[in-house]
């Protein structure tokens, strides 16, 4: 039996409770700044409520430490469960900035590679067996990557002035998931964005429709499209256009119902069926396929398959776009994830 921490009580940290129920592992330990809100999830999985993250850590059970408190507390409950000898899987982001995910990157050294973020879209089914298809050549050189992500629903004004944009809050997922499909990292961005949506989206000094145009070393072409809005439910598209062929791993409907009418090849047919309407159900699979891969590098001592250096790279790319989107202007981005260029502060000028 595998022992887990669960640091934060909060709606992820629900969600990856729920997911460990179909594992092996068992969740020991549960902390929270909301004693209350720990005690309640403890309750639920079992476990028992620690009054600091330390107790929580050092529990004699606990094998594995699952990061998923707020935003600012990552990094350094990352860093204590790691100098406690402990695996960890963080929930992204890795960090809150830039600059914080440089400095937790430097303290874990070689250790990086055997932090677990959670960037749970690998673990789609779908877009799993896209990415294993262009690695496998199906499609030959891959020529062009398009990304489609849009929420079914507006997030909260409380939301978005602590997000720091659209590029580090939502489309840091896709930057990920370009990365890992491409195995290559881009050379070149260039972001523009509007708020169509909601009015008080523009006067926060956000937006909430963004693009983000990438070009790899090699000329490979990606297209990142995201929405705070979507009228026909959680659109979530990857598409992989190459020599050979096109990969796309589609929207997954609630039922897959359609009705056709008389009239053979030629009838048209008809299908009320909507679109999953909410990430965590277009996503279910996924954290449950990322917990166990987690437990699994803990039980075998591997690395992790998604690690801090990842979350650094999307990070970076996050900020590049946000430049690129200020200035409207291209930004040059190196492979090694260094800044040349001035960072901009969070597009609602509210620091998370």
């Amino acid at each position: 039996m595998i022992g887990i921490a669960l640091l934060g009580a909060g709606r992820m940290a629900n969600v990856h409770a729920e997911a460990m129920k179909g594992t092996d592992a068992r969740i020991m330990t549960v902390n929270d700044l909301d004693d209350a809100s720990a005690e309640k999830l403890a309750a639920l999985t079992g476990a028992t409520a620690c009054r600091t993250a330390e107790e929580a850590i050092w529990h004699p059970e606990v094998d594995g430490v699952l990061v998923a408190a707020s935003h600012a507390a990552h990094v350094e409950l990352t860093l204590k469960a790691v100098e406690a000898g402990k695996r960890v899987m963080c929930e992204k982001p890795l960090a809150t900035n830039y600059a914080e995910a440089v400095r937790c990157v430097d303290a874990l050294g070689e250790e990086a590679d055997r932090v677990f973020l959670a960037f749970n879209r690998r673990f789609d089914p779908g877009h799993s067996e896209l990415q294993k298809r262009v690695a496998n050549g199906d499609i030959g050189n891959v020529e062009q990557l398009t990304i489609s992500c849009r929420d079914a629903f507006m997030s909260t004004k409380d939301y978005i002035a602590n997000s720091a944009g659209i590029f580090r809050d939502m489309m840091v997922h896709d930057f990920d998931m370009m990365r890992w499909i491409l195995r290559e990292e881009p050379v070149t961005i260039f972001a523009q964005g509007s708020a169509l949506i909601e009015p008080w989206v523009a006067e926060m000094g956000d937006i909430d429709t963004g693009n983000a145009m990438m070009r790899t070393a090699s000329g490979k072409l990606v297209l990142i499209t995201n929405s705070r809005r979507s009228s026909m439910g959680f659109d979530q598209r990857v598409e992989a256009v190459g020599s050979k062929g096109m990969l796309l791993s589609d929207n997954l409907p609630r039922t897959g119902l359609k009705q056709f009418g008389p009239g053979g090849s030629d009838a048209v047919y008809e299908t009320s069926d909507r679109l999953r309407a909410f990430f965590l159900e277009r996503y279910r699979d996924s954290y449950y396929l990322e917990v166990s891969a987690f437990i699994d590098c803990i039980r075998k001592g591997t690395d992790a398959p998604v690690n801090a250096r990842d979350g650094l790279a999307a990070t970076y790319i996050a900020e590049a776009a946000t430049r690129s989107y200020k200035t409207n202007q291209p930004v040059a981005l190196r492979t090694d994830h260094k800044v040349e260029w001035e960072i901009e502060p969070p597009i609602p000028g509210k620091s998370i």
